[in-house]
């Protein structure tokens, strides 16, 4: 006997299966359906999983790429720095204290100088936005109104130095 039969018919001049037989065979295919499933929803996990693995360690490892990265450029600048001011000490007949004030002096008003033009030019960049907008608003005012509150402002002081 096929227990593994798909077909719903019998073959001709076959017998047909009795009610247990066939209910039987109901089970064990439910039973195959189930196993199927599981399977497939087991290896859907996995495979969820394994992308959550992949992508933290991904991440781990970049994180860590990074933090080298760092050291390696604050090691350079350590050693940059180191070099500048000895060889100022050597300048300065061997005081290496004043070498490492000079550079140390020096690279703080560099950074402090280049803070303050960038903040400077930040401000600029966003003053010269806002008079952008309120200017693109009167045009819209004018275009709308055939006036802007800048145009009523302005009359209105005419009017009172009159």
């Amino acid at each position: 006997m096929d227990t593994h039969s798909t077909g719903a018919a019998t073959a001709p001049g076959a017998q047909e299966p009795s009610p247990e037989e066939a209910l039987h065979r109901l089970g064990q295919q439910i039973a195959a359906l189930q196993a199927y499933f599981t399977h497939f929803v087991s290896a859907k996990v996995d495979r969820g999983l394994l992308s959550a693995r992949q992508l933290a360690l991904g991440a781990i490892l970049g994180v860590v790429g990074l933090i080298a990265l760092a050291g390696l450029v604050v090691t350079a600048t350590v050693l940059l720095l180191v070099g500048a001011a000895t060889g100022l000490a050597l300048l300065f007949n061997g005081w290496l204290w004043l070498g490492q004030v000079v550079v140390g002096g020096g690279i703080l008003l560099l950074l402090t100088l280049t803070i303050r033009m960038g903040l400077r030019a930040w401000q600029y960049r966003w003053c010269q936005q806002k008079v952008q907008q309120y200017d693109e608003r009167q045009r819209q005012q004018r275009a709308a109104f055939g006036h802007s509150v800048a145009d009523r402002a302005s009359e209105d002081v005419a009017l009172q130095h009159q």
